[in-house]
């Protein structure tokens, strides 16, 4: 059989389920988004009233994390059921794959700088390594999902436990007139400013919105005590300290500038206690917000290493849900929900057993440390992954995936579909309609907007989400009575196939569609 070229998936070949489970992960994300994930709403930001913390603590336990886990989720589950199909069809599928990443991750790039966003290009770019990792056998994938975050998580640890040995020890004995030399205020690339004091035989650091402390380990690098990072200044011709090299997670200069050192730690310290009241002191323009966002974008661009792109995506989950959603796909859960009954049954039972027991455990740590006011920092490293891991991979995981094989039982059920058939338009154009809530968060939080940051609690909050998501309902809605592909969508497949798709509902599409709403 000669193969056939790929071509998008028609509308009469999606499967109504996954277009309403990511609906159904797109609300959450809204909400958590607008909520406890927005930042400054926490009780410990000042939000102590009835309402606010009730609000507040149900959506951090039932939401937090776990929607956008879903939607990571579904993000491998859609690469598999491509890769099927592509297979089924005996055509082409890796360079049309690649070329489909590559649009992402302009699209993803785009949305980091114009907004507050930056996971769609993490998407893209963590969606190459199962070009590598879908020829493993089915049964590893799981396996290999839980080393994606072990493996990463024992290094985090081993890590720690060595820093805080070489936070513990003092290397060198530097000269105090030396350590003079390097007190100043310096301008980092990136737009943040470092005032460098002296306190004894080290050096003090106040950046934008934390004190640390910056440990010798020759005359002139030290050991940054809060994090993997090390600091060297570095002179000019004339032998005058001039320039200091940041270097850790990421990479940034920063240059001296001639202002007051007193004046500047008095400002700056004001900024961090801004910070720590979540009260915002000034604002800035759009065209600063964006600036901002392109010069953190093209630092991290500039600084990619291999080693930080595998370590960051198992870190962060991305990848271990991406090999889930793989497994699914290959398993073909949601060709045939009925043969896969007891299995669905046992991932949601499993799932939410695991998984609320550990995000009780981590987040009932915030609750009494947030009640006695206990900070994190108190306790031991070990009990601080453990609930890290808690929190980001048996919580976060586990849940996601009870949620999800909840919803595909559910939804196997003729009435609970109907009933919540409102959300397979919103699923259907879940990129725009990610964009879409992305632009109307950063605009109704961020300074350049409303500035609502530090002044509206998690109440009002969700009342904007749900307003925000009864408008895309409406909008997803009257769009696909004329369309047959989101806007964003349309973009991505006429790049991603080197070919205008077509838009418009033809009338034979029509009348699917209207089918489809009366079952």
């Amino acid at each position: 059989m000669l193969p056939q070229k790929l071509q998008p998936v028609a509308i009469q070949e999606r499967i109504q389920t996954i277009d309403i489970i990511r609906g159904f992960a797109l609300f959450g994300i809204l909400i958590i988004n607008f909520t406890v994930d927005a930042g400054m709403t926490e009780p410990w930001a000042g939000f102590t009233g009835f309402i606010d913390q009730l609000v507040y603590w149900p959506i951090a336990f039932f939401m937090n994390d776990k929607f956008v886990a879903i939607y990571c989720f579904l993000f491998g589950l859609g690469f598999s059921i491509q890769m099927l199909r592509a297979k089924e069809n005996n055509s082409p599928f890796v360079f049309v794959y690649l070329r489909r990443l590559i649009v992402l991750y302009i699209i993803g790039a785009i949305h980091q700088i114009l907004t507050r966003g930056d996971i769609v290009g993490d998407y893209a770019m963590a969606g190459v390594l199962l070009l590598i990792l879908h020829w493993l056998p089915r049964k590893l994938l799981p396996v290999l999902a839980v080393l994606c975050f072990l493996v990463p998580w024992t290094r985090q640890l081993i890590n720690g436990m060595n820093q805080k040995t070489m936070s513990n020890q003092r290397t060198i004995n530097v000269d105090p007139n030396l350590l003079d030399k390097y007190v100043g205020v310096y301008k980092i690339e990136n737009g943040n400013i470092h005032v460098i004091t002296r306190k004894a035989d080290s050096l003090l650091g106040d950046g934008p919105a934390r004190h640390y402390e910056l440990i010798p380990k020759t005359e002139n690098v030290f050991k940054r005590a809060d994090m993997n990072a090390t600091y060297t200044f570095l002179k000019d011709s004339t032998g005058k300290v001039n320039e200091v090299l940041m270097e850790g997670p990421a990479t940034a200069h920063g240059r001296r500038i001639d202002m007051n050192v007193e004046e500047m730690l008095k400002k700056q310290q004001q900024q961090q206690k801004a910070v720590v009241n979540n009260r915002p002191q000034e604002t800035r323009s759009y065209k600063k917000f964006v600036i901002g966002n392109a010069q953190a974008f093209w630092n991290k661009l500039k600084n990619w290493s291999w080693k930080n792109y595998f370590w960051g995506f198992s870190i962060k989950g991305i990848l271990p849900l991406f090999l889930m959603g793989l497994y699914f796909g290959r398993r073909k859960v949601f060709y045939n929900i009925a043969e896969n009954r007891l299995f669905l049954k046992n991932v949601m039972k499993w799932g939410l057993i695991i998984g609320m027991t550990s995000f009780a455990i981590a987040l009932g740590f915030d609750a009494w440390n947030y009640f006695n006011g206990i900070k994190d920092e108190s306790y031991s490293l070990l009990t601080r992954h453990f609930l890290y891991a808690a929190w980001d991979f048996l919580g976060v995981m586990g849940m996601a995936l009870g949620y999800v094989a909840g919803m595909a039982l559910l939804l196997d059920k003729a009435d609970w579909k109907k009933r919540l058939s409102f959300l397979g338009p919103i699923g259907r154009m879940g990129l725009t309609n990610y964009l879409i809530q992305a632009i109307i968060i950063s605009i109704t939080i961020d300074s350049y907007g409303f500035n609502l940051n530090g002044k509206a609690g998690p109440a009002w909050r969700l009342l904007m989400a749900l307003v925000t998501f009864a408008f895309i309902i409406i909008l997803s809605r009257w769009w696909f009575k004329r369309f047959r592909i989101g806007p964003v969508e349309w973009l991505w497949r006429s790049l991603t196939y080197l070919k205008f798709q077509p838009m418009r509902l033809k009338s034979s599409d029509k009348a699917e569609e209207k089918e489809k709403e009366k079952n």
